[in-house]
């Protein structure tokens, strides 16, 4: 079953494309100026490059900073030092095409390529702050632990003294007791003190957790979840159809000749197509489906209780709404024209574990680009 709509013109839609020739051009001219003050700064901190024959890695995010015409800030550095260290696959990969494609890092460049491996980053930072929670966990047991023998101790001196106090020496018996009673006071108070303070950590703890999860489940430039949170979202929806018996569909969008979008209006044009793309993808799904951005320019739809034949339809709609719209870069008022996406569409069949619906949707979507393009395909 294919779907596709015909052409028909509508008025241009404004995309932001914030970066316009004379922003770019005063951009371009802060940069050098920035650049002149910084070489100066990386000279009069570093030395000239030929006195330093193995310069320390400082040196080296100064020089790279330097050579890219960067200011030295936190993000910068952040950046610099993971493309030297050679820890960030991803980073390297970005910088270097970045790099290729531009001549030099722009700021611009820059900001776009933290914004997409951060939220990789955010793994780790999630990992730190696990152990964080196992660290206060395990403070909060110990106080406990604490508490509980200062108690026996506290016990055990009563039975001691109550004996002495039947035995007849009283004043002495009964100020001890009263020494005693208020010493355990005062440790209760302090492990209540104590207990509270962790209390808070722990909240504290439980949002900056709450928000690492986010983070390392959404997708920065587009707002959308990401890969990793339709993969565990999708293996919880295969298990719930398998055990209700309810039908389930995926389609998998790809904007169709993105790379010619790129190449003709730019990248950062690019970006705010793929976050347009997203938001009518968002909107016109409803409250049974899951919309995530699957990588580069592809977007997957996960339709929960619905059947191929009537998700098609769903992406269909949205496909035919987007091809009505004409755009235009809202800043410099470059039309972009019709921006059009292809997509696969597929149903969970009997005893699949919901590898096979992927390749079906897969496999729908390369038939709809071999056919032209801008066209829904269910597979059959």
């Amino acid at each position: 079953m294919s779907m596709s709509t015909s052409f028909t013109s509508a008025s241009a839609i404004p995309i932001d494309a914030t970066p316009g020739v004379n922003r770019r051009s005063a951009h371009n001219d802060d940069a050098r100026q920035r650049g002149g003050r910084l070489s100066q700064a990386v000279r009069s901190w570093f030395g000239k490059e030929e006195e330093q024959e193995a310069p320390s890695l400082f040196q080296q995010i100064g020089l790279f900073l330097d050579s890219h015409q960067l200011e030295p800030s936190p993000a910068h550095y952040e950046l610099a030092h993971g493309y030297l260290t050679r820890s960030d696959r991803k980073l390297i990969e970005a910088v270097d095409r970045a790099i290729a494609r531009l001549g030099r890092l722009t700021p611009d460049a820059a900001e776009l390529i933290l914004g997409e491996v951060r939220t990789d980053m955010s793994a780790e930072m999630l990992a730190g702050l696990i152990d964080k929670a196992q660290s206060g966990l395990t403070h909060i047991a110990g106080l406990a632990r604490q508490s509980g023998a200062d108690a026996k101790a506290y016990g055990q001196a009563l039975e001691t003294k109550v004996a002495d106090l039947l035995e007849g020496s009283r004043d002495e018996t009964i100020a001890a007791l009263v020494e005693l009673t208020g010493s355990m006071i005062e440790k209760t108070r302090a492990a209540e003190q104590q207990l509270r303070d962790a209390g808070k950590q722990m909240n504290q703890l439980r949002g900056s957790l709450a928000e690492a999860r986010r983070l390392a489940e959404s997708d920065q430039l587009t707002g959308l979840a990401n890969r990793r949170a339709f993969e565990n979202r999708f293996r919880r929806a295969v298990m719930q159809a398998r055990e209700t018996g309810k039908p389930l569909a995926l389609a998998f969008c790809d904007i169709d000749h993105f790379k010619q979008i790129n190449d003709t209006h730019g990248h950062d044009v690019g970006d705010r197509i793929l976050k347009f793309v997203a938001q009518r993808l968002a909107s016109a799904s409803g409250n049974n489906c899951f919309v995530a951005r699957h990588g580069g320019e592809e977007f997957v739809m996960l339709f929960e209780g619905m059947t191929a034949e009537e998700a098609g339809r769903v992406v269909d709609n949205v496909r035919a709404d987007l091809e009505e719209r004409r755009l235009v870069a809202k800043q410099s008022g470059e039309p972009i024209g019709r921006v059009s996406f292809s997509a696969g569409v597929a149903s969970l069949m009997e005893a699949d574990t919901g590898r096979a619906m992927l390749r079906a949707a897969d496999q729908a979507l390369y038939r709809a680009k071999n056919e032209g393009r801008n066209r829904v395909e269910v597979a059959g």
